[in-house]
């Protein structure tokens, strides 16, 4: 690190150094988001991530409140477009389209958005922008693209996303925001608390932390977000719910914790639930899910939401293939709702003060970005900036 670098990051760290009165903060600069994928705030400790905790006490650290259900690509779609599901319809990681009912396994794509996510409303607004992997940045939107953009590919390594926002930044991006792998993986094919997490939780901080420090030395002003889509906890039991809802003809879109159910009969509804109710799932008509989770504005979303209790994930497998392919991978899931605390995600803000903060709802994320960056919505989305983020 340049010794202007590492002076400036010293006197970030330390406000009063070696006697010296700290010099007034720099001005606000850019902006970086990154989302570690299954990153859970429980996961975030003094322990597994020393470093980085270290890092995180000059700064802000609490977590984020996902949506429902708690999903990858419905929650990076909640944090880039600061909205709830049933606005921007990514209503889970996938869904049976209502015009035709074609099954929409991985909502991931620009197409699947319905409202404007952060990148696009940047770039309109003037912002350079530029998008690593992020749900939803594989084309433009609307017409729109940001300035610098690198869709997902599988199998590119973290450190290809870092050198990707350190690219960026160094040419100018005033708003860069990038998805990396996190601990979602390690999570399902071991479990949210095994050895394998702590290895990959411990690697992250290693490589994550001090390229946090040639940033924000390197970058005067620059204001860092760290969170997740969602947290994680360990599976104990199965609910088949093929068997429980054996004769009745309907289309299943499971997500792990939680599941949709699309009637092709609906006067198959009465016994559907009863079935349902009586294998311990809680279940809901589309429009009696409750308000809190901002679901039943959308035709995307099931004729039934399934919730298993924690712990429990629920399988959709019609053969001995597609059984063994669910269970390879659920040692560790998520989509419960954002009430179990194993779904929160971690959240660390840097450049932003210091002190403590209450959780964040993942909708309330991008418009506290457009706020520091004074980027302007076509429409306002759901959520609001976080007041204790706001410059005083």
């Amino acid at each position: 690190m340049r010794r202007s670098a590492l002076l400036a990051f010293l006197f970030y760290l330390f406000p009063v150094w070696a006697g010296a009165t700290a010099p007034p903060p720099p001005p606000a600069g850019p902006v970086l988001v990154i989302s570690e994928d299954g990153l859970g705030a429980d996961q975030f400790r003094p322990d597994t991530m020393p470093q980085l905790w270290a890092l995180a006490e000059q700064g802000r650290h609490a977590a984020v409140r996902p949506p429902f259900p708690a999903t990858t690509f419905n929650g990076h779609v909640t944090l880039a477009t600061g909205c709830w599901p049933e606005h921007h319809g990514v209503v889970a990681n996938g869904y049976l389209r209502p015009e035709d009912r074609q099954r929409v396994p991985a909502a991931s794509r620009a197409e699947d958005i319905q409202r404007e996510p952060l990148w696009v409303a940047a770039t309109r607004s003037g912002v350079r922008t530029a998008v690593f992997h992020w749900v939803g940045a594989n084309a433009p939107w609307e017409g729109v693209a940001p300035w610098r953009v690198s869709p997902f590919q599988l199998g590119i390594p973290d450190t290809t996303g870092l050198a990707f926002c350190a690219a960026a930044l160094a040419d100018g991006a005033q708003l860069v925001m990038a998805y990396v792998s996190g601990t979602d993986e390690e999570g399902h094919l071991h479990g949210p608390g095994s050895p394998e997490v702590r290895a990959k939780l411990r690697s992250l901080d290693a490589e994550l932390t001090p390229w946090l420090v040639r940033m924000l030395g390197t970058h005067p002003g620059l204001r860092v977000i760290l969170t997740a889509d969602h947290g994680m906890t360990r599976m104990e039991r199965r609910v088949h719910l093929p068997t429980v809802l054996d004769g009745l003809s309907v289309d299943l879109i499971t997500h792990g914790g939680s599941a949709y159910v699309y009637l092709q009969h609906p006067e198959d509804q009465t016994r559907a639930l009863a079935r349902l109710r009586k294998a311990g799932l809680r279940v809901w008509t589309r429009d009696q899910v409750p308000v809190r989770y901002h679901l039943g504005g959308s035709r995307r979303v099931g004729d039934l939401v399934v919730l298993a209790p924690l712990g429990t994930w629920l399988s959709q497998a019609r053969s001995s293939r597609e059984e063994e392919s669910e269970r390879h991978g659920r040692a560790g899931a998520h989509a419960y709702s954002p009430e179990a605390a194993p779904m929160r995600a971690w959240l660390v803000v840097l450049g932003a003060g210091r002190g403590p903060l209450a959780d964040v709802p993942a909708w309330d994320i991008a418009p506290t970005v457009a706020a520091w960056l004074d980027i302007r919505w076509v429409q306002a989305p759901d959520g609001k900036p976080v007041r204790a983020l706001l410059p005083r």
